[in-house]
């Protein structure tokens, strides 16, 4: 008569392949929630410099109206979410050199930060990335 089951190299074996699958799908995982974190951090921080972009052009093209978050009527500048705090570095808008905002992962390194610079004169938006976001494509 035979035994019905499984036997022991059977078992080891079904989980030597579950954590060979794991150990290669967890890394892109990862991966992927970052990259929704950043896209979260380039929303926030795009929404910003288009807005300081508009006040500088209602404001006769001077980034001196613009250099703080109150005199940008109409938008409410966040200071955090769940997973980023958010700052504004705005007193350089009143150089008109450039003027920036930035996100920093919350939990995370102290590297772990998006930041998007206004270049006031020339009107174009730098991104910067930093940690885990360094490596992210866009």
């Amino acid at each position: 008569m035979k035994k019905k089951g499984f036997t022991l190299i059977e078992i080891i074996i079904v989980v030597i392949i579950i954590g060979v699958l794991a150990a290669v799908a967890l890394p892109r995982l990862s991966a992927q929630v970052n990259i929704a974190k950043a896209a979260e951090a380039y929303m926030q921080l795009g929404v910003l410099m288009r807005k300081v972009q508009e006040c500088y052009v209602q404001n006769s093209e001077d980034y001196a109206a613009c250099n703080n978050v109150t005199a940008i009527s109409g938008y409410s500048f966040p200071t955090g979410s769940s997973n980023f705090t958010y700052a504004f570095t705005a007193t350089e808008c009143a150089n008109a050199s450039a003027c920036g905002a930035t996100a920093t992962l919350k939990g995370g390194a102290a590297a772990d930060v998006i930041t998007l610079t206004l270049n006031a004169p020339a009107g174009t938006v730098t991104k910067t990335k930093g940690g885990i976001f360094s490596t992210l494509k866009n």
